[in-house]
């Protein structure tokens, strides 16, 4: 009588066991549904924002300097930025192949086949 007193028992407590699990994990899930509705909607909203009109006008105000003629538009940025506009680089002049005066001169005489030599290959047309 005690052995079977102890099998009801111990299925007793494993099924609410089991129940409570169950339920938990339902309460989990629900959560989770609830969480990502939340999300789906906040993501919903700032998509709205991104494709409006008032948010590309703000973009292009800050990022590219349009503004209305009535506006002053001030906005802030980071140092870095300020001077990746600002700063003066060095930059050393291109060599470049100049071409002397006499020389132009003589290009400017030349028919077009004389000229694609010259300029292709630096043969030196006959001064003839």
């Amino acid at each position: 009588m005690i052995v079977i007193i102890i099998y009801i028992s111990y299925q007793i407590i494993s099924f609410t066991y089991k129940e409570y699990q169950i339920n938990s994990n339902i309460e989990y899930i629900k959560k989770l549904t609830t969480d990502v509705e939340e999300k789906i909607e906040s993501a919903k909203k700032i998509i709205e924002y991104k494709t409006s009109k008032a948010y590309k006008n703000k973009i292009l105000k800050e990022q590219q300097s349009f503004k209305n003629i009535w506006e002053d538009v001030i906005y802030f940025t980071t140092e870095e930025n300020f001077n990746k506009y600002t700063t003066v680089k060095e930059e050393k002049p291109k060599e470049t192949a100049a071409i002397t005066t006499t020389e132009k001169e003589r290009i400017k005489d030349l028919n077009i086949y004389e000229k694609w030599l010259y300029f292709l290959f630096r043969i030196h047309p006959d001064p003839n």
